[in-house]
Parts: structure tokens; sequence; C-alpha cells
């Protein structure tokens, strides 16, 4: 009799785990989809999801000195997941964030799996951190840091100087300039770094400046 009601205790304790794993895993992937990533709000809960089957089926098989094992490749498996999500374009790397996401999901999936409760709601409530408020902080770098590679056409070789004393009179600073000549045009490539609202100045000032023949970045 008593065999049988530990057997019920371990049994609901295991479906306490699992029930909590979907509902973390939920509630990072509810972020990713509201943002409309490519791994969302199903995603992230069967990875949670999985990683906490894994972990139980660790020390259910009963093997005392290779508990590590499968943990180890739950990990394995989930970098082959988090690099499906990753895409490349000639210029910018994308879904690096989702990728971290899927990672993260996984090991809070193998904290709920161990009964690692208290570590696995404070890794959930720190994730949102990361993903909701650091994105603000994100947000004021990438305005106040911003860097734009341009290429100007210049009618006359004189106005490279104009353009230089334009961009110390909005703040901005410029490196890697290269001119070169072709016909009748210089071409001038630049890259600019500072505020955005003073880069959208820079451009309002090259639009309407006659001497230069075009620009784009």
């Amino acid at each position: 009799m008593h065999q049988t009601f530990s057997a019920i205790s371990l049994h609901d304790d295991e479906i306490l785990k699992l029930f909590l794993s979907v509902l973390s895993g939920s509630i990072l992937g509810f972020e990713r989809e509201i943002r409309g990533k490519s791994a969302g709000f199903r995603t992230l809960a069967l990875i949670c999801f999985g990683s906490t089957i894994f972990t139980i089926c660790s020390y259910l098989l009963g093997v005392e000195d290779n508990r590590d094992r499968i943990a180890a490749n739950v990990i394995t498996g989930v970098g082959f997941l988090g690099a499906g999500v990753i895409f490349r374009n000639s210029i910018n790397v994308s879904g690096i964030t989702t990728a971290a996401s899927i990672w993260v999901a996984a090991a809070i999936g193998m904290l709920i799996g161990i009964g690692e409760f208290f570590f696995a709601g404070l890794s959930v409530l720190l994730s949102l951190v990361i993903l909701y408020a650091m994105d603000y902080i994100q947000f004021w770098i990438d305005d106040r840091f911003q860097h734009r590679d341009y290429q100007i056409t210049f009618k006359d070789k004189e106005e490279s100087a104009a353009l230089c004393q334009k961009i110390a009179l909005l703040g901005l600073r410029f490196n890697n300039m290269k001119v070169f000549r072709s016909a009748q045009e210089i071409n001038l490539e630049i890259e600019v770094r500072g505020k955005g609202d003073q880069l959208e100045k820079f451009n309002s000032w090259l639009l309407n400046e006659e001497t230069i023949g075009s620009f784009h970045w």
C-alpha cells in the first residue's frame, strides 16, 4: 500500500512538471508570436515541454552515472533548431534573438524536469525582462548610435568639403571615406554615425542640395 501511494505521488509530481513546462514555454512563445517571429507560441511551448520530458526520462531510466547524457543531447538538438531560425541576407542577420529564446526555453524545461521550480520561474521572469524591457534600451542605443554607409555623387569635386562641414555641424561623425572619379562625376563612399534624427536631417540636406547628383544608403 505504501509503495502504491509513493508511485501515485511521483506520478502526480511528473504531471505537474509537464503542465508547468507547457505554461512556461507558452509564456515565452507568446512574446515571439506577437512579434511575428518564426518560432512562436506553439514552438517554444513544445520545446520547453520536450526538454522536460527528456529530463524526466533521464532519471526515470534509473541510470545513476549517466543522467547527464540525455541532457547533453537535448542541448545538441536544440542547437539544430536554433540554427534553423537564423537567416542572413546581404547585409543583415535575423533570427538570433529567436534562436536564443529556443535555447532558453529548453533550459527552463530542463530546470522544471529536475524539480527546480523556483529557478525555472525566475528564469521565465528574467527572460521576459530581457525580451520586453531591454527592447526599449536596445531601441535607444540603436537610435543614438546609428551608422549608415552612404554613396554620394557630386557634380563638383569641391562640394565634398561642404559635405564634411555639414556632417560636423549636425554633430555627426564619419570615417572610411573613399573618393572615386567617373567621367564628369565624383563618387564618394562614406560611413556616417550619430543620432537617428540628425541623420534624417542629413538626408534632407542631401535631397535639397543642388550640387549633389544622387545618393543612397
